[in-house]
């Protein structure tokens, strides 16, 4: 997961980099349910990372095959725990209920939330490569990315299921929000405690007329679909690591106040759960560039490195583990804020009615036995009385 020190020296400049490597997915970050996946570097990337360079080379190319293969099972064990999921596979045994316990979605709905430019379509292609690579090589990219400007971007909530034939996850990718956070507080509320369905048209006030009629028209194909509405069940904030670094050299604060006017919209958290956080296109900064976003973003959302998913355009090891630890980081977050039955919940304050009552006729029952002696002592007293007398 994000994580890293880095230092806020020497990082103006932007010029690609051939360091394709991502801090997320360093082995000390990885949640517990990752602790057996050891990522294994190939020797390009120097003896710093501990590893020995052998003077033979038929040695060193079996040990670079092993490490190799040490990747490869580990990455394929990561994939297998995703595709396995279905709601409800890791709250069974917390806090002594069980999946049956709870209002289980018949998919997990990931909502991706991010300003415009912030890579939320290339993400969705990034993360459907990660399973791509077994299940269908030359698979298209699904999620239409916007290379200019003067696109209109995404206009209408699109569901994808990760990865594609799965029943366990979906992704919905959104319109790019506004600059201005106030105005985009309706459209969450909405997403958030109405549901989204696919093909849902996302208009903003700022939409002129002609606008409005050309999204009305392109939105005619999805109002015959029986597309179910669904719930949000946690949100990934996208963000652009060359905007925000900009956005730091530059000493504005415009942009990093609306990242975190928008991050701590009360309708993007469940409870205390905040928003995953996904930086893009760091395949474009050098290693301490991206360490020095991650740093930048913890301080101004006020949130742990951990909870910061470095996923860059690259296709390696590391990006793929990325996203592998993301996913599983929402959907454990998901999972955590599933919603009890209410059967469930009545049973658990029958429970406390009736050891309540239970109490309270014991401390009755008390009562009445010290009424009793007490007419009893009077009795006798007036038995006596009337003898003297």
């Amino acid at each position: 997961m994000g994580g890293g020190s880095g230092s806020g020296s020497g990082c103006g400049d932007l010029s690609p980099t051939s360091i394709p490597t991502s801090p997320s997915s360093s082995p000390e970050h990885l949640p517990p349910a990752f602790a057996d996946y050891v990522p294994v570097l190939s020797p390009s990337d120097g003896d710093s990372d501990g590893y020995s360079v052998c003077d033979d080379p038929e040695a060193e190319a079996l040990l670079y095959g092993s490490r190799l293969q040490v990747q490869d099972r580990s990455l394929r064990e990561a994939k297998e725990l995703i595709r396995r999921y279905n709601p409800g596979y890791w709250i069974e045994g917390v806090s002594g209920t069980k999946a049956g316990d709870y209002v289980l979605p018949d998919i997990t709905t990931l909502l991706l939330v991010g300003p415009r430019g912030a890579g939320k379509s290339t993400l969705v292609n990034r993360i459907t490569r990660v399973f791509d690579k077994d299940d269908d090589h030359f698979a298209p990219e699904r999620a239409q990315v916007s290379y200019n400007s003067k696109s209109t971007g995404t206009c209408f909530l699109r569901e994808y299921k990760i990865p594609r034939s799965s029943n366990g996850i979906c992704l919905y990718d959104t319109r790019s929000l506004s600059t201005n956070p106030e105005k985009d507080f309706k459209i969450l509320q909405r997403w958030m405690t109405k549901g989204i369905s696919h093909g849902q048209m996302v208009m903003w006030d700022t939409d002129d007329d002609a606008k409005i009629k050309n999204l009305e028209s392109m939105g005619r194909q999805y109002s015959c679909l029986p597309c179910k509405t669904r719930k949000v069940n946690f949100v990934i904030f996208v963000v652009d690591g060359i905007s925000i670094l900009r956005s730091i050299d530059s000493n504005k604060k415009e942009y990093m106040d609306m990242l975190h006017q928008t991050f701590m919209n009360p309708f993007l958290s469940f409870g205390d759960d905040k928003p995953a956080v996904v930086v893009t296109h760091g395949d474009r900064l050098s290693f301490e560039q991206r360490s020095h976003v991650q740093n930048a973003l913890a301080e101004t959302l006020d949130i742990p490195l951990q909870q910061i998913f470095d996923i860059p355009g690259s296709d390696d090891y590391r990006t793929d583990m990325a996203v592998l630890d993301m996913l599983r980081y929402c959907i454990q977050c998901a999972e955590q804020n599933f919603p009890l039955k209410l059967n469930y919940l009545l049973e658990m304050h029958g429970r406390e009615t009736l050891t309540k009552m239970m109490a309270w006729l014991m401390s009755l029952d008390a009562v009445m036995d010290a009424t009793i002696v007490f007419l009893c002592v009077v009795a006798l007293l007036l038995r006596v009385s009337d003898k003297f007398l």
